[in-house]
């Protein structure tokens, strides 16, 4: 019984360190309306539940080596709708917890990928 509830709590505790989070907003300067807060864990895309994007602020950073990346496509990895992407581990001087990105183009899809 203990270690299944041990398990659970580190279980729990440690899926936020292996993600980074953002807040989307559908305009510029991270406005135009609703938020939404996302988790992008690592080694994966994100294009289901959610909506275009122009602007993001970021809430916390994903594991070493890992990089934000954007696409105005919604299917992640396209050549001709990639848009941009910085360190999400914390060694970017763009991407810093607590900043609002605003991309050059309307983003449909994220990632995050080992460098």
């Amino acid at each position: 019984m203990h270690i299944t509830k041990t398990l659970t709590a580190v279980l729990c505790l440690g899926t936020g360190a292996l993600s980074y989070k953002v807040r989307i907003f559908p305009g510029a300067n991270c406005g135009g309306g609703a938020a939404r807060d996302l988790n992008i864990f690592d080694n994966t895309c994100r294009s289901t539940d959610l909506f275009s994007f122009r602007s993001f602020r970021v809430l916390g950073y994903g594991a070493g080596r890992q990089r934000a990346k954007f696409w105005s496509g919604s299917i992640c990895h396209e050549t001709n709708a990639f848009i941009q992407d910085w360190w999400a581990d914390g060694g970017s001087d763009t991407f810093k917890t607590g900043t609002c990105i605003t991309l050059p183009k309307t983003a449909k899809s994220l990632g995050s990928y080992s460098s």
